[in-house]
């Protein structure tokens, strides 16, 4: 009985430390538990504070992202204003600021480089809006303690080799890209997190298309190509007034090649200023005058500037014969014989080039000490009349002048004088014309042999030399520095605006 009564005590010793040792495990467990809830909450505060930044990123930058692709279409319009102005430029009469081609190129890159500035511009402008959220909390959810905010933005407009364009020794201050950088900061539940989003906001390569134009269509004056012997010294003069072409040609109602009849009592000069003031080009012009002095001369007539206006004088007219000298700058054509009493020199001493026409030459003084002159004799067009070629004692082509002879129009005997007689220097030269594909004209001496120079150790003839002869009479007139001009449609190219594609790169740093 006493054996079994300790049994029994055992039994209930063994129970009771199981039951001490099974809430001693249960406390254990329990106190680790809370412990690793404990940490578990704290984990996932951090966590809601990176994902509230991460949010805030999310929100910020896609805004901002959606702006600058709106920008794409702003610009667009921007450019096709600015080929307008372009446009209608072009359009008859055509403007001055893009009457070639080399000024409607840089009239191009100019509204490359306006439109660019412009994107920087209206990039900039998004991060001063930007700037305007600067700690205001964004609150996403009002049941829940999150909220995110910008800190700060800094800007940064990079060159090609990503150096920063506004540092002073930065050489190359060409934007190619801007880098934008925004600190946000996201708080949840009293825990905050920053991240810090990158922008990179390449600048497009152009705004107008290299591939693709559109035709524009102009009234263009230009020289004619094929001229003829009737372009030079017409068969009808004008009577229109210059006043009155004037007029005409700024209303848009004249058509090259513009001609007119000078008044009594006008003057050359007035007109050139006329011409000039409203921004047209006197070499367009062509004035038949009565009086040679009395339209050109002012108190004398030395050092007379033409501006480029062609000016066409009788045979008649002897105010011409005797006021030649000293002329620059000229485009004269006496419409008969050249017959001054006093020597043809000093021409064309300002560096400009001119031209002086004439049908026939017949002075008794020397033609030399010029420069920079085309003078040709053309002869009449009645081929039962040859004209004549005739100078004093004297004759010289040089410093970048041209003698020009239509040698079917002139007598045989002035031709063969000339050819013994006419001296070149520097860079003077001769060209004459023949329909006879058999007539040439060559230098040679009184006994019919090659005049020839010495230049070194070598002999040249003088004709290889000095002495060309034209293909056409149209290239013949072309290389001596006459022609005509010629009203034409000209369809000239402009660009179009290419869709600009605004190329942006976005990291995160944790």
């Amino acid at each position: 009985m006493k054996v079994l009564k300790n049994q029994q005590g055992y039994a209930l010793l063994v129970v009771l430390l199981i039951v001490v040792l099974f809430f001693s495990l249960s406390a254990t467990f329990i106190a680790g538990s809370l412990n690793h809830s404990k940490q578990e909450q704290t984990i996932d505060v951090n966590n809601h504070a990176v994902a509230a930044a991460e949010m805030g990123t999310l929100y910020f930058t896609t805004d901002f992202e959606r702006e600058l692709k709106m920008l794409k279409y702003e610009m667009n319009t921007q450019t096709q204003l600015k080929l307008n102005a372009l446009i209608d430029c072009i359009k008859y009469p055509l403007g001055n600021a893009c009457n070639t081609q080399a000024k409607r190129d840089q009239w191009e890159e100019t509204i490359e480089q306006e439109m660019k500035a412009i994107l920087i511009g209206r990039i900039m402008d998004k991060v001063q809006v930007l700037n305007t959220q600067l700690n205001v909390k964004k609150v996403p959810f009002t049941a829940e303690k999150i909220d995110y905010t910008i800190l700060k933005t800094t800007t940064v407009k990079l060159n090609q080799a990503l150096k920063n364009v506004d540092t002073a020794s930065t050489v190359d201050k060409e934007v190619e890209s801007i880098k934008i950088e925004m600190e946000i900061q996201g708080t949840s539940e009293g825990v905050t997190k920053d991240l810090v989003a990158t922008f990179i906001v390449k600048m497009p390569e152009g705004f107008l298309s290299s591939e693709e134009t559109i035709k524009v269509d102009t009234l263009q004056i230009t020289s004619s190509v094929d001229m003829k012997y009737e372009n030079v010294f017409s068969l009808v003069p004008p009577t229109q007034s210059c006043s009155a072409l004037l007029t005409n040609v700024l209303k848009s109602i004249a058509t090259a090649p513009y001609e007119c009849l000078s008044s009594s009592g006008e003057k050359l000069s007035t007109f050139v200023d006329q011409i000039k003031n409203a921004k047209l080009d006197p070499v367009d012009f062509r004035v038949y005058t009565n009086s040679f002095k009395d339209y050109v001369c002012d108190k004398n007539c030395n050092n007379i500037n033409f501006q480029g206006v062609s000016v066409v004088v009788k045979e008649s007219d002897t105010s011409v014969s005797n006021n030649i000298n000293n002329l620059v700058n000229a485009n004269l054509i006496i419409n008969g014989k050249l017959g001054a009493g006093n020597n043809l020199m000093n021409l064309g001493k300002n560096g400009v080039k001119q031209s002086l026409v004439v049908k026939e030459l017949a002075i008794d003084g020397n033609i030399k000490n010029s420069a920079n002159t085309n003078f040709l004799v053309l002869g009449y067009n009645n081929p039962a009349v040859m004209a004549n070629l005739k100078w004093g004692n004297h004759i010289e082509i040089s410093n970048n002048s041209r003698f020009c002879v239509d040698i079917d129009r002139v007598k045989s005997s002035d031709l063969a004088l000339l050819s013994q007689q006419i001296i070149f220097s520097g860079s003077g030269v001769m060209s004459y014309f023949s329909a006879d594909k058999n007539k040439v004209f060559e230098l040679k001496n009184a006994s019919g042999a090659d005049r020839t120079v010495k230049e070194g150790k070598n002999t040249y003839k003088m004709t290889d030399l000095y002495v060309k002869r034209e293909s056409s009479y149209s290239t013949f007139l072309a290389n001596c520095g006459v022609s005509t001009k010629s009203t034409n449609t000209m369809p000239l190219d402009v660009s179009i605006p290419v869709p600009i594609d605004i190329d942006i790169d976005l990291e995160i740093e944790y």
